[in-house]
């Protein structure tokens, strides 16, 4: 039976409002990036494309979340009575649960964002290929997530 995560319980929200956080800083990150080093002026390609790309992203972060929730929960039902090996404090840090799915999306869409522009960038202009190349991130992103949700977790929605 699949895991399904309500997010707006208590227990839950407080998962959901620390992605939405860490998705909101990570664009405000971006926006500084645009504004300063890659010459992007125009105030409403700034500040509105980014505000959908926060939420979307918000939406990969809480799919990738379920999706190793319902593997951790596979393997604690399989492997009820075995022993846990210890694993340093920067490895369990960075496979916390909440740090897992914000690294997955923030490196994909780096990588992706920084291809898309250097090659947009060439034929278009600044504002343009920011607004590109931020929502072809942002799509892919997207794809990863549901990639992995039925592909890793063999989840499905309906």
């Amino acid at each position: 039976m699949p895991l399904r995560i309500r997010w707006t319980q208590k227990e839950n929200l407080g998962v959901a409002l620390i992605f939405l956080g860490g998705c909101g800083l990570f664009q405000a990150l971006i926006i500084f990036i645009a504004q300063f080093i890659l010459s992007v002026g125009n105030y409403f390609a700034v500040i509105l494309i980014p505000i959908g790309v926060t939420f979307a992203l918000f939406y990969s972060a809480m799919v990738i979340y379920d999706s190793f929730a319902q593997v951790a929960q596979r393997r604690r039902i399989k492997n009820r009575f075995r022993k846990l090996k210890r694993k340093s404090k920067l490895f369990r840090s960075l496979t916390s649960p909440t740090a897992r799915p914000l690294t997955i999306i923030f490196i994909i869409f780096i990588a992706i964002f920084l291809l898309s522009y250097i090659i947009i960038v060439l034929f278009l202009s600044n504002t343009i290929s920011f607004i590109i190349a931020e929502n072809i991130a942002t799509l892919f992103c997207v794809f990863v997530a549901n990639l992995l949700e039925n592909q890793y977790a063999k989840l499905r929605r309906y």
